[in-house]
């Protein structure tokens, strides 16, 4: 048998890299502590609570009332102008629930937000379990990574409220590690001139996995057998 060929008459390979692959994407772990409302139970009301009235509360939250433990929710809300005053996030009777208000222009914004443990370069997918809901406004999902004093959003994804039974009752939005901790964060803000409160059943968080497997094919009589890549001006052997 010539050995110089890449594919004997019996379709084996005879050089490495002649299979093909196709790529599966799968969504593993997860990388978000107490992440159902359900399982929290009440104890939202009572992790750190950080009240602002800076330009930007977020990141104002994100300096002055750090995720100091890794794995832990921490709240924020805004207090007063140029804001109007809201309550932070709770959770009740497997929700968590965000409440916000609208008016003389000033608008408010309540969030909680975790820092993680994840490999920095990796895509992770966050997966958010809306309720049907009849509130107003727009509940954030975005993630944020220190620099330099301060912190850069990464990602960003909304929902928009009313839920009804038409809409989807899983959003679900991406984003890559920048680094080994970076920050989960899921804030509410409405316009609605009255009170409006919104409420999600709960997020996961899982790492993007890819693998590669061997494509097959069926021959005519039924066969099943590796798809090869032949280079062209090559011939098989006669075995």
């Amino acid at each position: 048998m010539s050995n110089n060929q890449q594919v004997t008459r019996g379709g084996i390979a005879q050089q490495s890299g002649l299979e093909t692959f196709s790529s599966i994407i799968n969504y593993t772990g997860e990388f978000i502590n107490w992440g159902s409302a359900f399982s929290y139970g009440t104890q939202l009301d009572s992790d750190t609570d950080y009240a602002t009235t800076a330009a930007n509360p977020l990141t104002d939250a994100l300096i002055n009332s750090p995720a100091a433990v890794i794995n832990q929710w921490y709240r924020y809300h805004t207090s007063g102008s140029p804001y109007n005053n809201t309550s932070a996030p709770t959770s009740d009777k497997g929700h968590f629930v965000f409440g916000g208000n609208y008016s003389g222009g000033l608008d408010s914004y309540s969030g909680m937000y975790q820092k993680m443990i994840l490999t920095v370069g990796k895509k992770y997918r966050v997966n958010i379990e809306n309720s049907i809901d009849a509130g107003i406004g727009t509940l954030y999902i975005k993630t944020y990574t220190p620099s330099d004093n301060d912190f850069i959003e990464t990602s960003s994804s909304s929902i928009v409220f009313p839920i009804s039974s038409s809409d989807d009752s899983i959003v679900s939005s991406e984003f890559t590690a920048t680094t080994a901790n970076d920050i989960i964060v899921i804030y509410f803000t409405t316009t609605e001139t009255e009170s409006s409160v919104v409420l999600i059943v709960g997020l996961t968080i899982q790492e993007e996995q890819e693998y590669l497997v061997p494509l097959y094919a069926q021959d005519i009589y039924g066969n099943d057998h590796k798809v090869l890549r032949l280079n062209a001006g090559n011939t098989i052997s006669d075995d």
